[in-house]
Parts: structure tokens; C-alpha cells; sequence
């Protein structure tokens, strides 16, 4: 089969998970029963895609392996992400973006923290499936680890103009953030940092801001401006470094790595 065509199931593939990720808790709304089905819903669709429409066999092929140390992986992006998040929002706080006169009770806060646990874990291991997972996939079918980085960072930026629109300011935000969650996949060969960093990150953002405008902090006089979009972005960017340096002190460089020569045996995809 000729390069063309056997790219063709694979873009394919793609369009369907982010057309079912981004549009159906658009159309059924999030009520808990039918956004717990829409979580289903999905893993249940990528495993017939990749299972029987790409012959897809092994979970590590998508970066969904468990070797050890997966945990401390997850556990570290968690940190990492949440730890950055405070900091962008210590940040606003000192440049005066907000003005903070209370804090909500704890009947107030222990469900809120509860469901962003839960909720944004899952929202969380969607996304990097699909983009990072996915995309990991697709560089070692054919051969393009090299790309792997710079792939996954502009489908990711992309992709979030769901969320966004199409804004440049949001554009280099998102390939901010993309380029040190491809860089945990690419030095460990798992998604479970990037899972952590990007659950970490939406769990202290619905602290601040809950589901619905309502976080834990009372926030006051919250303002607008292009300055903050800026130090938002500077602080984002602290999180490549921080990330490598980890990554160093783990000691998962050497050990875990998916380099842009090949992968392991044990990883390469099998024909179903």
C-alpha cells in the first residue's frame, strides 16, 4: 500500500475521536450520568479505531503502558501543572488583576476539589490520548519520531481553538503548554506525566473558577488586559525547564526514552 493511503485510516481515525471529543458534550450538555457516558463513550471508540481500524494491539503503542515508575510520572506532572497554575494565578494576583476578600467554606470547597479530581483526570487522559497517544502511534508506524514534538504541539494548538477560537495570543499559549507535554511522552515513553500535568493544571484552575464561575477564592474586581495574557504566557514557558530538570532528577532520560532512531520490540505496533 502506497504512503498516501496508509495515512488516510489514520487521519480519519483522528477526525472522528476530536469530532466525538469536542462536539458531543456540546449537543448532550454535562449532566454527571450523560458526561460519565460521554467518558465511556469515548474510550469505547478509540479502542474500535485503533483496534480494528488501524490493527492497533498493544496499549503501549499509545503511550498507555505501566512500566514502573508511572506513578511517580503521574504524581510529578500533577505537581508540576498544578504548582505552575498557582503560580500564574499568584502572579495575576500581585499585578492586580483580581482583588481576593475571601474563601468559601469547606462544605463549599470539598465537592468542588472532589469532582475536579475526578472530572478533570478523565477530561485530561481524553485529550492526551487523542492527541499525544494517538500521535505517538502514528510517528512510530511510520517512522516519524522525529516530528513527533513539533506534530503533536500544532495539532494540540489547534485542536483548542474549540475552546478558544482562533486567536494568536491563544495559539502560542496552547504551543506553550504542548511543547512540554510532547517532551514528557517523547523522554518516557508514556502519556502519564503529560496526563498529570494537564490534570494538575485544570484542577487548580476549577479551584479558581469552578464549573461555573465559582471557585474557592472571592474574587472581586477581576480585570482584562493584554498584560496578563503576556504573563501568563511567561509563566507557562517556566515549564519546559522544569519539566527536562525533573525529568533529570528521575532519571528517566536513559532509561525510558523514545528516541527519534526507533523504539523498543516490546513497543512497535503489530498487525492485528
Amino acid at each position: 500500500m502506497n504512503r498516501p493511503l496508509a495515512l488516510l485510516p489514520w487521519l480519519l481515525g483522528f477526525v472522528v475521536l476530536d469530532l466525538y471529543a469536542n462536539l458531543v458534550p456540546r449537543l448532550v450538555g454535562v449532566a454527571v450520568p450523560v458526561w460519565l457516558a460521554y467518558v465511556g463513550g469515548f474510550f469505547v471508540l478509540a479502542f474500535l479505531i485503533c483496534r480494528y481500524g488501524l490493527g492497533i494491539t498493544r496499549s503501549a503503542s499509545l503511550g498507555l503502558a505501566r512500566p514502573a515508575g508511572w506513578g511517580r510520572w503521574l504524581g510529578a506532572g500533577f505537581a508540576i501543572g498544578f504548582g505552575i497554575w498557582a503560580l500564574k494565578n499568584g502572579v495575576f494576583w500581585a499585578m492586580g488583576k483580581f482583588e481576593l476578600v475571601g474563601w468559601r467554606d469547606a462544605g463549599f470547597a470539598l465537592p468542588l476539589l472532589g469532582k475536579a479530581l475526578f472530572g478533570m483526570f478523565f477530561a485530561a487522559a481524553i485529550n492526551d490520548l487523542m492527541i499525544r497517544g494517538y500521535g505517538l502511534a502514528f510517528c512510530r508506524r511510520f517512522e516519524l519520531m522525529r516530528w513527533y514534538v513539533l506534530l503533536t504541539v500544532v495539532v494540540y494548538a489547534l485542536d483548542d481553538s474549540w475552546n478558544e477560537g482562533i486567536d494568536a495570543g491563544n495559539l502560542v499559549f496552547s504551543a506553550i503548554l504542548g511543547l512540554s507535554l510532547a517532551w514528557t511522552v517523547l523522554r518516557t515513553g508514556t502519556l502519564w506525566m503529560a496526563i498529570g500535568i494537564h490534570w494538575g493544571g485544570n484542577v487548580c484552575y476549577r479551584l479558581m473558577s469552578g464549573f461555573d464561575g465559582q471557585g474557592v477564592p472571592r474574587l472581586q474586581h477581576v480585570l482584562d488586559g493584554t498584560r496578563f495574557e503576556y504573563a501568563a504566557l511567561a509563566v507557562t514557558a517556566l515549564m519546559f525547564p522544569l519539566v527536562a530538570w525533573v525529568l533529570r532528577w528521575m532519571g528517566q532520560s536513559a532509561t525510558g526514552s523514545v528516541t527519534v532512531e526507533g523504539v523498543r520490540a516490546s513497543d512497535e505496533l503489530r498487525p492485528g
